[in-house]
C-alpha cells in the first residue's frame, strides 16, 4: 500500500480558507480509490507544519493544492517533503494558469481538473514506485522538468463530460462538521475580468439533480446541519435547480437543514426566490461587484445596477439574509465611482458585506491586462496577490494613499452592517465564529505590515 499525504496550503489570516475545509482531497481520494480499488492507497490531509506527519505517516508522495496567494506556502511544503525524499506534486488554480512557476522543489504540476490525471499517477507510482521522466512524457495534463532541467508541459487533458461519474467526495478524510458544502457545477457561464473560474475548469458542467441529492443525503446522515452550495451561480440552469429544490422538499431534507447557496443577480426572479425558499435557502450571497454602472459593466458585464438592486429585495421580500461581494479599485474607476458603490451598500438591504480591492490573479482578464502593460513587476511575492491587500494598486485615477483610506472607509461601514445584521441572522448559533472571521479580516491587513507575514515564505 502506498501512502499519500495531501497538504492545503492555506494562510491562517484568511478566514475563508480556515471556515471550511477543502473539498479537493475528498475528491481525488474517492476518485482513485473507485478506479484503482480500496487498499491500494491510504490517504492523510492536513495544513500547517508536516515536518511531524512527514515522520509519524511516512508518506510515499505529497501532494499539494495552492492558490496563488498562497504558492509561497506551497514552494516551502514542497521543499521540506524533497528534504525528505519524498516526490512532491502540486496541483490547484495557481499552477493551473502558470505552468512555469513549477519550483525545484515541485516534480509534477497538474494543470487543470485533477481527477484523472492523479489516478494516472497513482496507478503509474503504483506500478513502478517512482515518476520517471519517461513515463510522464505519456500523461497528459502535467508539467514537470525533463532530465536536462527544461519545463516540459503535455497536451492538454479533457474535462470529464459528465460529473456524475465523479464519486462523492470521500469527505470521512477531512472530517464532517456542523456546516459543510458542496459543489452542484464546475465552471461558470460569465466572464468576469478578476475570476479564473473558466480557465480553471473548461466548459460548464452540471451535475444531475439526483447525483446532488444523494450527496445532501449523505451529508444529512452524518450529522450536518447547514449545507452550502458553493459554485458562483447555483441558479444559472434555473429548471435543474427547481428540479433539486423539488427532491429536497419531496424527501423531507428542507427540515432537517438549512441551505446557503451563491447566485447572480441577473438571474434572480420571483419564481427562482420562491424555489430556493421552498428548500429553506435561508441565506443568498451575489457578487454584485459595484454600484456604478460603467465599473460593474467593466467588471463582469451583462448585469446592470438595478438587477442588483432588484434582486437584493427580491430576496429580502422573501425572508433571506442577502450577503453581497463588492470590488473597488479597476484601472479607470473613478473616486466618485467608487463613492456610488459605497452609497449603494449604505442604502440598500444587504446584511453582510465583503468589500475586496481588485487584484490581478493569473488566469483571469485583468492579469493579462497587467501583463500587456507591464504592471506587474516579476519581484512581486505571491502574497500581494490577494483581494485584501493593497501591495498591488491597478487604479489610474487613485493613489495608493487614497485608495487605503477610501478602502478603510468602507470597512468601516461593513462592521457596521455586521452589527446591524447579526440579530437577525440565520446562524446565531455560528455568531462566535462569525465574530472572530469579522476580527480575523479586520486585523489581517495591519498584522501583514507590522510583521510582513507571510511574506517572507513568498520569494519567487
Amino acid at each position: 500500500m502506498k501512502r499519500v499525504l495531501f497538504i492545503g496550503a492555506t494562510d491562517p489570516l484568511t478566514k475563508v480558507e480556515n471556515y471550511l475545509r477543502p473539498l479537493w482531497p475528498a475528491y481525488l481520494a474517492a476518485y482513485a480509490e473507485k478506479h484503482l480499488g480500496a487498499g491500494r492507497l491510504e490517504f492523510r490531509f492536513m495544513t500547517g507544519k508536516i515536518e511531524e506527519e512527514l515522520t509519524s505517516f511516512k508518506p510515499d508522495v505529497v501532494a499539494i493544492s495552492a492558490i496563488t496567494p498562497n504558492f509561497g506556502y506551497a514552494i516551502e511544503y514542497a521543499r521540506t517533503a524533497k528534504k525528505a525524499g519524498l516526490p512532491v506534486i502540486v496541483g490547484g488554480m495557481h499552477i493551473s494558469a502558470l505552468p512555469d512557476s513549477l519550483s525545484g522543489g515541485m516534480d509534477i504540476g497538474c494543470i487543470g481538473e485533477g481527477e484523472e490525471t492523479f489516478l494516472e499517477l497513482m496507478r503509474l507510482f503504483i506500478g513502478k514506485g517512482a515518476f520517471s521522466k519517461k513515463d510522464l512524457a505519456f500523461i497528459n495534463g502535467i508539467v514537470y522538468f525533463d532530465e536536462t532541467g527544461r519545463l516540459v508541459r503535455t497536451p492538454k487533458r479533457k474535462v470529464i463530460e459528465s460529473l456524475d461519474d465523479i464519486p462523492h467526495p470521500k469527505r470521512s478524510l477531512i472530517g464532517y462538521s456542523h456546516r459543510e458544502y458542496l459543489y452542484t457545477a464546475r465552471g461558470c457561464q460569465s466572464k468576469c475580468v478578476f475570476c479564473a473560474c473558466n480557465s480553471h475548469w473548461g466548459r460548464v458542467r452540471y451535475s444531475s439533480p439526483e447525483y446532488v441529492l444523494e450527496e445532501i443525503r449523505e451529508l444529512i446522515e452524518n450529522g450536518v446541519k447547514v449545507i452550502r452550495i458553493n459554485e458562483d451561480n447555483f441558479i444559472a440552469d434555473k429548471n435543474r435547480m427547481m428540479r433539486i429544490s423539488d427532491l429536497v422538499v419531496e424527501n423531507g431534507f428542507h427540515r432537517a437543514v438549512k441551505f446557503s447557496c451563491w447566485c447572480r443577480a441577473n438571474y434572480v426572479t420571483p419564481e427562482v426566490v420562491a424555489s430556493l425558499r421552498a428548500m429553506n435557502i435561508v441565506s443568498v450571497k451575489m457578487g454584485l461587484e459595484s454600484g456604478s454602472e460603467r465599473t460593474l459593466r467593466y467588471l463582469k458585464g451583462g448585469v446592470t445596477v438595478k438587477d442588483n438592486w432588484t434582486a437584493v429585495n427580491l430576496l429580502k421580500d422573501a425572508g433571506m439574509q442577502v450577503n453581497g461581494d463588492f470590488i473597488i479599485g479597476a484601472p479607470e474607476e473613478t473616486e466618485e465611482e467608487i463613492m456610488q458603490t459605497y452609497d449603494f451598500i449604505k442604502k440598500s438591504r444587504l446584511d453582510f458585506v465583503d468589500i475586496n480591492l481588485l487584484s490581478p490573479l493569473p488566469g483571469t482578464a485583468i492579469w493579462d491586462y497587467c501583463i500587456k502593460r507591464k504592471l506587474i513587476d516579476e519581484n512581486i511575492p505571491w502574497d500581494a496577490f490577494q483581494f485584501k491587500s493593497t501591495a498591488l494598486i491597478l487604479s489610474q485615477t487613485l493613489t495608493g494613499d487614497k485608495l487605503d483610506r477610501i478602502y478603510k472607509k468602507f470597512q468601516r461601514l461593513l462592521l457596521y452592517k455586521t452589527v446591524k445584521a447579526i440579530p437577525g441572522t440565520p446562524w446565531l448559533d455560528e455568531l462566535p465564529k462569525i465574530v472572530a472571521g469579522r476580527l480575523l479580516e479586520l486585523t489581517a491587513r495591519p498584522l501583514r505590515r507590522l510583521t510582513g507575514f507571510p511574506s517572507w515564505l513568498c520569494n519567487r
